[in-house]
């Protein structure tokens, strides 16, 4: 670009570093943080969201609680401790703290100290699977940040996974279905989403945005996009599962581990019941058998980009999560979206890049910004194919 064009953007899209606009943003919101699952009772783990170090813990009954890394006492690592009932302690002096981050034990001072100290906390709530926290001011908007989809069906949790590279362009991936034709025709995992190619429109809602999908066929495809960082969908079945439970509804969120680097959270609901839930669960513990006898998807990932392996001859129970990581990774840890050619496709990508340019800009100027709702249980994506 010629150094002396004038940039297309004047504040920074891609970060969320603590005291940037993008970053106040983002911490107007719950943040998906980790997978329920992967936190057992009495377990503590470091987690790092954009671009901070915290620690996650969840006590004896089940609770999950985000604090600060360190002790308040001399900065060890709060993750080393151990889980003791509803409360963690610290293994280099062994103080102690409930969720509320009050210190509630300290074994070689005199009573009373403890009062005077405290170890930050963090709102934090489930919801579908998730762990979410609150890393804003004042109070957190209402919990859940989304609604579960209606109807019968079962909850099910796809484990999270690292990906190198900004989170925006994740999420602008989320936007742009006209990449299904491409990015994931070898496999033929979107087949049905990719027999031709959509108009894409958007608008901007009281929640995010809602993109639209028209095809020839006169069908339009609905898909929600939650503030700041999360996607509502029917996706079609999972490569290996043979169409059994049809097509979940997918939550995929987004989150910043650091400027550099997210993780993606995918939580769903599949519309099955009875019979046609175990029929489904039996499949997907044939899948997880047969996973084992696949590399992890980042060493796949680095063998496409090295050349070592073809595109389009990849297999992977996960790979529409191969292909789409190679692509989006692939442009860099953050892209440049300064150097673009933007099209009528990306018509999805223009209006949420519009929407977030005017809100960093609002707290850039310290201007009044745009006030939130929970998203409503009675507005759907629609499968639209």
């Amino acid at each position: 670009m010629n150094p002396d064009a004038k940039k297309r953007y004047d504040v920074d899209l891609a970060t969320t570093q603590a005291g940037t606009p993008g970053g106040i943003f983002m911490r107007q919101f719950w943040i998906a943080v980790h997978d329920s699952d992967d936190l057992p009772a009495g377990r503590a783990k470091p987690i790092r969201i954009m671009g901070e170090d915290y620690v996650i813990f969840r006590t004896e009954s089940g609770v999950a609680q985000v604090t600060a890394r360190g002790c308040p006492h001399r900065g060890a690592p709060m993750h080393l401790g151990w889980v003791e009932g509803e409360e963690i302690r610290c293994v280099y002096h062994g103080w102690k703290f409930d969720c509320s981050g009050a210190c509630t034990e300290q074994p070689a001072e005199e009573p009373g100290y403890n009062e005077k100290v405290r170890i930050r906390t963090w709102p934090t709530a489930e919801h579908m699977g998730l762990v979410f926290a609150y890393f804003g001011e004042g109070e957190p908007p209402h919990f859940p940040p989304f609604p579960e989809p209606e109807g019968e069906g079962v909850i099910e949790v796809r484990s999270s996974t690292e990906a190198p590279c900004n989170y925006l362009q994740c999420f602008e991936n989320s936007m742009d279905e006209v990449h299904v034709a491409f990015t994931h025709a070898p496999g033929g995992t979107h087949a049905k989403i990719a027999q031709d190619l959509p108009i894409i429109t958007a608008e901007e809602t009281d929640w995010g945005m809602m993109r639209y999908g028209r095809r020839k066929t006169g069908e339009v495809r609905h898909t929600l996009h939650y503030a700041p960082n999360a996607v509502r969908v029917f996706v079609p079945p999972m490569f290996g599962m043979g169409g059994v439970g049809g097509w979940p509804e997918l939550i995929l969120i987004f989150t910043p581990v650091d400027d550099h680097n997210c993780r993606w959270f995918a939580t769903s609901k599949v519309h099955v019941s009875g019979a046609e839930a175990e029929k489904y669960w039996a499949k997907r513990r044939e899948m997880e058998a047969q996973a084992g006898e696949f590399r992890p998807v980042m060493d796949v990932v680095h063998d496409m980009w090295s050349g070592k392996l073809v595109y389009q001859d990849v297999r992977h129970p996960q790979l529409a999560r191969v292909q789409d990581i190679a692509v989006q990774a692939g442009q860099g840890r953050i892209a440049d979206r300064e150097n673009e050619f933007l099209g009528r496709s990306d018509a999805g990508i223009v209006a949420w890049r519009r929407i977030l340019l005017r809100e960093l800009r609002a707290i850039a100027n310290g201007q009044p910004q745009k006030k939130w709702a929970t998203p409503s249980a009675d507005v759907k994506p629609v499968m639209g194919a």
